[in-house]
């Protein structure tokens, strides 16, 4: 027993060093819609993030909801179409990720507040917390119709600050116009963006899998510190593949424009998110500008 209570006790002074030193801290979180499938994962997740704001920490999160918008889409009998990774979306299409994706915050903000007596802020689209234009996609000459799709042009960082000290705020990506149409937009990019634009401690992409991987298939491969220039590098030598890549590169130029460090963890390891912020070893990759940021 007394052994037991020891270990316990090692966790919690190794734990406070970091909860000292990002109190009052911004961390952007993106939480991928895979992950989601497994309650007692999503419960995990969610009781890392209460935690994180009982410490003082200041925690927004990007919530996705792919493979449900997908699942959706389907059951229509349509079939789904992908370019250079955007979800082509017209507006039937838009009526479903905007429905899926309300339904995944306001689940994610019931947990938290009745599970875990954390307060929440949910944004809805109609609030213009993130304004967004319609993407013009250009393949050489050709120009491509992706529909409703956008990209994030502004964030209101006021409604945002106004809430975030109040406790958690979740946002799902679906940006607005000037002219109040809506518009589905990347969670990777617009997790960047506002991590970007509000200076934020850490960026934190939590994914299916456990990070950046030398070899998929290995999981002793996992690579658990990268600079800037080695993460670029593997891109270039593409050793980063497929989803992983806008991920990285969203890290790269989170890092490039003040983002103190970025992390691609999983989020089907029991607790990562304390694991990977709160002990030396971690338990994910952690992207860093260069060596003398670590």
């Amino acid at each position: 027993m007394e052994e037991i209570i020891f270990k316990k006790a090692e966790i919690l002074v190794e734990a406070l060093p970091y909860i000292q030193k990002y109190k009052g801290k911004l961390f952007v979180i993106k939480m991928g819609g895979s992950i989601f499938r497994n309650q007692d994962v999503k419960k995990s997740i969610l009781m890392d993030v209460a935690f994180l704001n009982a410490v003082g920490i200041n925690v927004l999160l990007v919530c996705g909801g792919g493979p449900f918008i997908t699942e959706e889409i389907e059951k229509t009998g349509k079939k789904v179409e992908f370019i250079e990774g955007l979800r082509v979306t017209n507006k039937e299409e838009l009526e479903i990720v905007v429905k899926v994706l309300g339904n995944v915050k306001n689940e994610i903000k019931d947990i938290l507040e009745t599970q875990f007596n954390t307060c929440c802020t949910g944004f809805n689209p109609e609030d213009r917390i993130v304004l967004a234009k319609k993407i013009h996609w250009q393949k050489g000459d050709e120009v491509i119709d992706l529909g409703y799709v956008g990209q994030i042009t502004g964030v209101d960082i006021p409604k945002i600050e106004s809430q975030i000290t109040r406790g958690v705020v979740i946002i799902a990506p679906i940006g607005i116009s000037e002219e109040g149409q809506l518009y589905n937009i990347n969670g990777d990019s617009v997790s960047a963006y506002i991590s970007q634009i509000m200076k934020a401690e850490k960026l934190i992409f939590l994914t299916s899998v456990p990070g950046i991987m030398r070899n998929i298939s290995n999981p002793d491969a996992l690579i658990s510190i990268l600079t800037v220039e080695q993460a670029e590098g593997l891109i270039k030598d593409n050793i980063i593949q497929h989803g992983m890549i806008p991920k990285t590169k969203a890290c790269i130029s989170s890092l490039k424009e003040g983002v103190k460090k970025t992390h691609i963890i999983s989020g089907t390891i029991s607790h990562a998110l304390l694991f990977e912020i709160f002990t030396q070893q971690g338990i994910g990759t952690e992207i860093i500008l260069s060596e003398q940021n670590e």
